[in-house]
């Protein structure tokens, strides 16, 4: 009989190393999961890659869904399955975590659960500041996306003001999901927290509010940075984006459809 080496509680929010923890000195954390456009996500991701950043941690949750439904399940690589995860990555030298993943929760609570788990981490590595990436959504394409952004106090929106990144006056909101509670949250345990939104359309993923949203963050971040990959993609995205255009602008130029007339069958 196989014995299990340990416990494990699968039915709350947990985060597995895969390495002991470096020595950290305040590092900056920074998430970027799913949402509109998958702004965030890829943001992040470009960010890793540039800076080879070193996995740490896998974060794992009972409420984490693959499709609209609440079913759980499992995925799979190359036949080898595992249970759906994000992951932390750990950059040395720029001093940075990097959160990054598909999912974030299914439920109210879950969202809460999720976040709170997140808070704890942060707080365990000595974070001090907190920032969030993800869309800013417009159901329209945009050629120059904007980055907006929100900040837990009117020192750090100046601060972000000085890279061009645009804050609207008045109130606004909400900002959903984990890019939102993080630095809500965050700043009810004494977090800075720092938000950054790239105007998408929202339904489909969207490289450009991606590098939108890199060129403020690694800005702020005093980090030199290529976009090289990021710009690859747009090139790919815009390329299918005017195949598509083509094709829907041939068809409404075909004559318009005649319907069906019962006499050709000869009835009268």
């Amino acid at each position: 009989m196989m014995r299990r080496k340990k416990r494990i509680n699968f039915l709350k929010v947990r985060i597995e190393l895969e390495k002991e923890l470096p020595q950290l000195d305040a590092p900056v954390f920074i998430e970027g999961l799913g949402g509109l456009g998958n702004v965030g996500m890829l943001a992040a991701t470009h960010l890793i890659k540039e800076l080879d950043a070193i996995k740490i941690a896998n974060v794992y949750s009972p409420y984490f869904v693959r499709t609209a439904s609440p079913i759980p399940g499992i995925m799979y690589v190359d036949g080898v399955v595992e249970l759906l995860k994000d992951e932390i990555y750990y950059d040395p030298e720029e001093n940075l975590m990097i959160f990054v993943g598909p999912y974030q929760g299914s439920t109210i609570e879950s969202y809460y659960m999720f976040a709170e788990t997140i808070l704890d981490f942060c707080a365990e590595c000595g974070v001090r500041r907190i920032f969030t990436l993800g869309g800013y959504g417009t159901g329209r394409h945009v050629d120059e996306p904007k980055v907006y952004g929100v900040a837990t106090d009117a020192k750090l929106v100046e601060e972000i003001k000085n890279h061009g990144v645009h804050v609207e006056k008045g109130y606004h909101g909400p900002i959903t999901g984990m890019a939102g509670l993080l630095i809500g949250l965050g700043k009810e345990l004494g977090f800075e927290g720092i938000c950054l939104l790239g105007e998408t359309h929202g339904e489909y993923p969207d490289p450009k509010a991606a590098r939108a949203v890199f060129r403020a963050l690694t800005s702020i971040l005093g980090i030199k940075a290529s976009t090289d990959a990021l710009d690859r993609e747009i090139e790919i995205l815009e390329e299918e984006m005017r195949r598509v255009a083509e094709q829907e602008k041939r068809r409404r130029q075909r004559p318009e459809f005649v319907p069906f007339d019962e006499r050709y069958l000869g009835y009268v």
